[in-house]
């Protein structure tokens, strides 16, 4: 288990000691496609890290609807933000496929964060990521159609030029809040002028920069 901590940014650099230290002090558990490994609302007591698999972070609307917050892949770290402020997880995760997780106690953690100030540092990162990642998503919500949202959604994620859809068109909707028949539509206009090629549960960026333009914030409609 080391070495998937090891992978973690908060937990990088870290000297072969601590990270034993921490391997020894964690609770393994296995969970099967469709499992529930915490629930929203819960008492975070843990630090839980995702060794293994992809697992799906909702939140439920107050008219009932399931809201994907994101399809996280291994390896990552859940709610550190409520492991810090001792509250309860922000979201419910479910397994997407066979998972591995890690259950870091809380206490635990928070030693080695006042104990190690490269800790802490890594993991303020890691939080305004998470931040900045809120504000995109916002934004999108608030004044992007649904082809800019989708074009951003990409361009967020297509280092490598190859972008999964773990959870096919469908889980790539409920992030962006639209539906399949929308995201469909707009992948398939990027398709159609060159910017993509829709793949098998993937889709190829091959014109990055047209792909940025289309990701841009539309201006403000002009008053008469």
């Amino acid at each position: 288990m080391t070495h998937e901590l090891a992978e973690l940014p908060m937990f990088g650099g870290l000297g072969a000691e601590r990270l034993a230290a921490l391997a020894a002090a964690a609770r393994r558990r296995r969970y099967a496609a469709g499992q529930v490994l915490c629930t929203e609302g819960d008492p975070a007591d843990h630090l839980i890290v995702l060794l293994a698999g992809r697992v799906k972070a909702a939140r439920v609307s107050a008219e009932g609807r399931e809201v994907v917050l994101a399809v996280e892949q291994a390896p990552v770290a859940f709610d550190k933000t409520a492991l810090l402020v001792d509250g309860p997880h922000r979201a419910t995760r479910t397994a997407m496929t066979a998972v591995e997780v890690a259950y870091l106690p809380r206490a635990a953690v928070l030693q080695l964060v006042d104990a190690e100030p490269s800790v802490a540092a890594r993991l303020l990162c890691t939080l305004a990521a998470t931040v900045r990642d809120l504000d995109e998503r916002l934004l999108d919500a608030s004044v992007r159609d649904v082809p800019t949202r989708v074009a951003a959604w990409l361009v967020r994620r297509c280092a490598s030029g190859r972008v999964p859809l773990h959870g096919g068109q469908a889980g790539l909707g409920a992030e962006i809040g639209a539906t399949r028949v929308s995201v469909n539509r707009a992948l398939r206009g990027f398709e159609r002028r060159g910017m993509i090629e829709i793949g098998a549960g993937e889709v190829i960026v091959l014109d990055r920069p047209a792909l940025s333009r289309a990701a841009a914030v539309p201006p403000p409609p002009a008053h008469p």
